[in-house]
């Protein structure tokens, strides 16, 4: 679809981003104050009620499916949006990893940063695409571009619910964006690793440490023997990574654990490595060194490598084109985290990631924005979303 005077278009969008600067700042101190740890449902939900209100009066409308154990899943569509044409799909999630007991529970603006927790993963990302939708509907641009919006409640803990939902809507779009914060240097994701997660359990036989007059079948010694065989599958060279983040076992220090379990962590670029990988860690799973103890491998997570394809360097060329004219860097990037962009490119389309704000130390106390980039994504968004959708949809 070529779309008349986009040149002007472009400009009209450019202004009334620049006009509401204020406005989106605003919603971003609400997001960020308003806790949303993946398992604070009520939290979560809150968010979700800002996203549809500040949404309101855009002519999209709001698909709600309900969850019981986290938030909600949000689905907001254009008027041009039909069941059974291709469309735009964008995805952003709503949840942050912080508890809910979390210090880290305030938000600071300084004039260069903008830190709280969530500030740009995502609550900023959130921001840009909603004013990016904001900005098409007063240009009246929802009405001719099908576009489809997720705001997900899960994505910190895997997408375990909302991860069909996204493929579904993949699956009838055209090209996808997701916006996870963009990199320090204006990079844009067209390439994820994949991952995999395990829960490791031992099993020993329990004993009063004072009395353990042979080996003991410790559980947890086991495990640490396990862990140290793990840690050693790390593969930099190949970009293989095996981290053990989370441990726990026994019930004191004078009694011999017959329990532990670790939380495994695995990111690969290709599948073979992931086959390779996950043979090894089954192997180290079964194999004890201690006598009476065993071990039990169990898969907790599965998220396919989002590949370089062809089709997401073409969007992120389009992109690129739209960041020259607004004087933004922009370079490609591929990226060790995973994100929900992962489960769009199962269904091979076009897709990139990384067209929220600019920041950096998420997932800590740490977390910031560049506050410059919020207003800046915001407009990228928005061109990029006109540009993208003109040259896709007549391909």
């Amino acid at each position: 679809m070529v779309f008349e005077n986009e040149k002007m278009m472009k400009k009209s969008l450019i202004a009334f981003i620049e006009k509401s600067e204020k406005e989106q700042f605003r919603l971003l101190e609400q997001l960020v104050l308003q806790q949303s740890f993946s398992r604070f449902k009520e939290g979560v939900d809150g968010v979700g009620r800002m996203i549809a209100a500040s949404l309101k009066g855009t002519g999209m409308t709001l698909e709600v499916v309900p969850e019981s154990e986290v938030g909600d899943q949000l689905i907001f569509r254009s008027p041009a949006y039909r069941t059974g044409l291709p469309s735009l799909l964008l995805v952003g999630h709503m949840d942050t990893v912080y508890p809910v007991d979390s210090p880290f529970d305030w938000y600071r603006d300084d004039g260069r940063k903008v830190f709280g927790p969530g500030v740009i993963d995502m609550k900023g990302g959130l921001v840009s695409a909603i004013f990016a939708i904001k900005a098409l509907a007063e240009c009246r641009m929802l009405e001719k571009i099908p576009l489809a919006f997720i705001c997900n409640s899960d994505e910190e803990i895997g997408s375990p619910a909302s991860a069909p939902l996204i493929r579904t809507e993949a699956d009838r779009s055209l090209l996808g964006l997701g916006f996870e914060c963009g990199g320090l240097n204006g990079e844009i994701v067209t390439g994820r690793k994949g991952e995999v997660g395990y829960l490791l359990a031992v099993k020993g036989q329990a004993g009063h440490a004072a009395f353990a007059c042979s080996e003991k079948a410790s559980a947890i010694l086991e495990l640490a023997h396990k862990i140290i065989a793990l840690e050693r599958l790390n593969d930099y060279q190949r970009e293989i990574v095996v981290n053990v983040g989370v441990i726990r076992g026994g019930i004191g220090p004078n009694t011999v654990a017959d329990s532990a379990v670790a939380e495994i962590d695995t990111r690969y670029l290709v599948s073979a490595d992931a086959e390779e990988t996950a043979a090894k860690i089954e192997q180290i799973a079964v194999e004890c060194l201690v006598p009476g103890t065993r071990g039990e491998l169990h898969r907790t997570l599965l998220r396919e490598p989002m590949v370089q394809t062809a089709g997401n360097r073409e969007l992120f060329q389009l992109i690129s084109r739209e960041a020259e004219v607004l004087g933004l860097p922009c370079k490609e990037e591929l990226r060790s985290g995973v994100s929900d962009v992962s489960v769009i490119a199962e269904a091979g389309i076009p897709v990139v990631d990384g067209m929220g704000p600019v920041g950096d130390c998420d997932h800590s106390e740490k977390e910031y924005m560049i506050r410059d980039s919020l207003p800046s994504r915001s407009k990228l968004a928005a061109l990029s979303i006109l540009s993208s959708w003109g040259y896709f949809s007549t391909k």
